[in-house]
């Protein structure tokens, strides 16, 4: 399985004691509200250099900090020739087995049908029958999955 090192939480990347607090609270209620017709896709926007990346740090590094399940995945215009889209599922995947012995064997045992998935950069592939175990695994952890995908703009994918 191909994996990206460096493209996740950097935990230089938080936000100052104090600062931005109203929009920690606003996502944080978020990732919190039991209702199930809640959207449960938040999406950060504003200009740049704004502080997105720090906040989207700052939650993940709460989160991780109580033993939440949760990933972070970081794109940067800078590493673009690495195709790191092909790989974010796979990192995501990885951090989350890693703090879920339930998820972690679904994860094998979708491995285990089909080898194929170690090297597939088919994103809807990895999705289906890596990521979609994490629903049905029972006894893991209870409470929201958390996720951040941080500069998804820079991931070098371009529109058609």
């Amino acid at each position: 399985m191909v994996y990206a090192s460096g493209a996740g939480l950097d935990t230089r990347k938080k936000c100052l004691d104090g600062t931005r607090v109203e929009t920690l609270k606003e996502i944080v209620d978020w990732i919190n509200d039991p209702d199930i017709n809640v959207p449960r896709i938040f999406w950060l926007h504003s200009q740049a250099s704004r502080g997105k990346s720090t906040i989207a740090h700052t939650i993940v590094l709460q989160y991780k900090s109580v033993g939440r399940l949760c990933s972070c995945f970081c794109f940067a215009r800078d590493r673009e020739r690495e195709h790191l889209e092909q790989k974010m599922l796979w990192n995501i995947v990885h951090n989350l087995a890693n703090c879920d012995p339930a998820f972690r064997r679904a994860v094998v045992e979708a491995i285990k049908k089909d080898n194929t998935l170690k090297a597939t950069h088919d994103v809807m592939q990895q999705w289906e029958k890596l990521l979609k175990p994490l629903s049905e695994v029972s006894g893991g952890r209870i409470g929201n999955i958390v996720i951040v995908i941080n500069a998804l703009d820079e991931s070098g994918l371009k529109g058609s």
